[in-house]
């Protein structure tokens, strides 16, 4: 089983029947739904097409991906060439503008930059800078264009030597994240942040509305590198977002900004996902350059759990073979990799969860056993056995279509859906059966079961029990 998830950002190169369906085949584990484009309730059928996609054996993922406090050009006409040396003005608190100078959706812009300050555009492709600006609300910023290129609307803009003033959670994220939950979401990516303050909004509305959706903090911000170890403290799952962190922070760094977030989420177990720009040649070209497969296979050989497809799905010209390339890449990387074993130990949350999840880990690994089954009503626990990286397949046994959907973002983790008995023993021993007669587990092969008590799913982690499939079909389990 492949054990690095593949995630696909879907747009209008993919949002189809056809083609959401295709990437699904090919391997897509999680499909990436970005709310910084277009309003909430156009992703409303796009939730409907993806969930179409599953069968009893397979299903789907959707991250749901706020906006964040970002800074972005408002709307204009067409595609505005900026020529080195020329001056051009900025336009501050303007959704859409028609005239000669560039629309900035955020008013307070203006208010909060200098003159000598740099504003980066477009993933930093064009740079301006400051010549003079009123310092109030609501006004024009004018620049000089110091890297020209091209430019079109909603292009998002960087200020790195200035720490704006936008909350964490604004409008516009409240209502992507009412929406990403009345639909389903299964994770929930929060934008931009900047601290472990910045996740507590997106939380209590989660808690607000019944749910228990698990976030992930996006790290592209250099503000975030330094609180990085209370941000992983308070977040489930971390992204290393390396197209703002590379614009807010000098390239050369970015590497190295990656490689300290892999280590501080693998030493607390969660998944790290991997982001922006892995096979970026792919959104106009057949093929990835040689430096962008060696890029995707050293994210997974040094820890990454999940590398993640941005422009090249979702508007690239060949989403499909983008899915074929990554998937090909992760199975041939993961063909040289060994288990690292790896014991987390920053265990902050869920103490004992992730105590008897380790037990359960360890007994595998000691007893030679096939499989690792764990139960799990919200998908905590499968989540803290994928963090120890053991080296056979870990399945999810659960009776929540939602839990079996959380799991795909998983490394090395499957699901099956039964029907929770009253008595602990008797759930495990009937999942084994289900994945016995789909042949997923064979006559011979032992398994470490991890549940709870009295019963598996709905009860608190805290049992582990050894079992055998005989010959014959019969369980046992006298160890």
């Amino acid at each position: 089983m492949r054990r690095t998830r593949v995630i696909a950002t879907i747009g209008p190169s993919s949002w189809d029947l056809q083609s959401l369906s295709n990437l699904f085949n090919a391997g897509t584990d999680v499909f990436r739904l970005n709310y910084s484009h277009g309003e909430p309730e156009d992703k409303t059928e796009l939730y409907e097409r993806i969930r179409s996609l599953e069968t009893d054996s397979k299903r789907t993922c959707i991250l749901a991906d706020l906006p964040g406090p970002k800074l972005r050009l408002g709307q204009f006409e067409g595609v505005r060439i900026l020529e080195e040396g020329a001056s051009i003005n900025l336009l501050c608190g303007k959704l859409s503008h028609t005239g000669d100078e560039l629309p900035v959706e955020y008013g307070g812009l203006s208010a909060e930059l200098k003159t000598g300050d740099s504003i980066l555009i477009a993933d930093g492709l064009i740079r301006l800078l400051v010549k003079n600006t009123s310092g109030k609300t609501n006004s024009i910023i004018e620049c000089l264009v110091e890297d020209g290129g091209p430019v079109s609307s909603r292009k998002g803009i960087n200020v790195p030597s200035t720490n704006i003033n936008l909350p964490a959670i604004g409008e516009k994220d409240e209502k992507a994240l009412a929406h990403a939950l009345d639909n389903g979401a299964d994770w929930v990516a929060v934008s931009y942040v900047r601290t472990a303050e910045d996740l507590r909004p997106a939380r209590e509305a989660i808690k607000k509305a019944g749910k228990h959706t698990p976030i992930i903090a996006k790290i592209e911000h250099p503000v975030a590198l330094s609180n990085l170890q209370s941000i992983l403290d308070e977040a489930d799952a971390v992204m290393v977002a390396r197209g703002d962190l590379g614009v807010e922070i000098p390239l050369e760094q970015v590497p190295l900004a990656q490689q300290r977030i892999i280590e501080s989420g693998l030493m607390r177990g969660m998944v790290v996902i991997i982001a922006t720009q892995m096979l970026e040649t792919m959104t106009e070209n057949l093929r990835p350059t040689r430096a962008e497969v060696s890029d995707v296979s050293n994210a997974i050989r040094y820890g990454g759990t999940a590398v993640m497809l941005s422009g090249e799905t979702a508007s690239g010209k060949y989403p499909l073979k983008a899915v074929e390339t990554m998937v090909k890449i992760v199975d041939a990387t993961e063909q040289g990799l060994i288990s690292s074993g790896a014991k987390p130990g920053a265990l902050s949350k869920f103490r004992s969860t992730r105590a008897v999840a380790h037990a359960g880990v360890e007994l595998a690994r000691l007893s030679g056993a096939n499989h690792i089954l764990v139960a799990s009503k919200h998908g905590n626990a499968p989540r803290f056995v994928s963090g120890y990286r053991p080296d056979i397949p870990v399945i999810a046994v659960t009776d929540r279509i939602r839990t079996a959907r959380r799991i795909n973002l998983l490394p090395g983790v499957s699901s099956v859906i039964v029907e929770e008995n009253e008595r602990g023993s008797k759930t495990m021993q009937n999942a084994i059966q289900i994945l016995a007669e789909k042949g997923d587990i064979k006559p011979g092969q032992r398994i470490v079961a991890i549940s709870g008590s009295p019963q598996a799913i709905s009860g608190a982690t805290s049992t582990v029990r050894l079992y055998k499939l005989q010959s014959d079909g019969t369980i046992s389990g006298t160890e």
